[in-house]
């Protein structure tokens, strides 16, 4: 079988418990087709880079998978239809899937905010 990583966001709007029972319904999609679930990853809320459909943040969740290719159609068309879900997009994993943390789950070192002075003008 094939490995995927599908992001999708969701409406800022909803709770927590609702993404995890939006995560969970396409967790049971992919099990029903004979896939894995290998790993899911709550991003939080953030800001979008642009606006979509009226909305300047959303709730990133990353799914990696592995399953045929057939399903990663039917997810697609799932997460198309859902209302709830503001953009999404699943690639293939064609080198080696490393299931550690992804770099967005990483901690961010801390900035250090402090103003430079400009050099002096001769």
């Amino acid at each position: 079988m094939l490995q995927y990583e599908t992001v999708f966001i969701a409406d800022p709007v909803h709770t927590d418990e609702e993404i995890d029972e939006l995560v969970k319904g396409y967790e049971q999609v992919v099990t029903s087709a004979k896939g894995k679930v290998l790993k899911v990853e709550k991003w939080g809320k953030r800001r979008l880079a642009y606006t979509i459909h009226h909305h300047e943040e959303g709730i990133y969740v990353l799914m990696t998978l592995e399953c045929p290719a057939s399903l990663i159609k039917e997810l697609d068309r799932r997460l198309r239809m859902n209302e709830r879900i503001v953009r999404h997009m699943a690639v293939r994993v064609e080198s080696e899937l490393q299931l550690g943390p992804s770099p967005m789950m990483k901690p961010r070192p801390e900035r250090d905010d402090t103003l430079i002075e400009p050099p002096m003008a001769p």
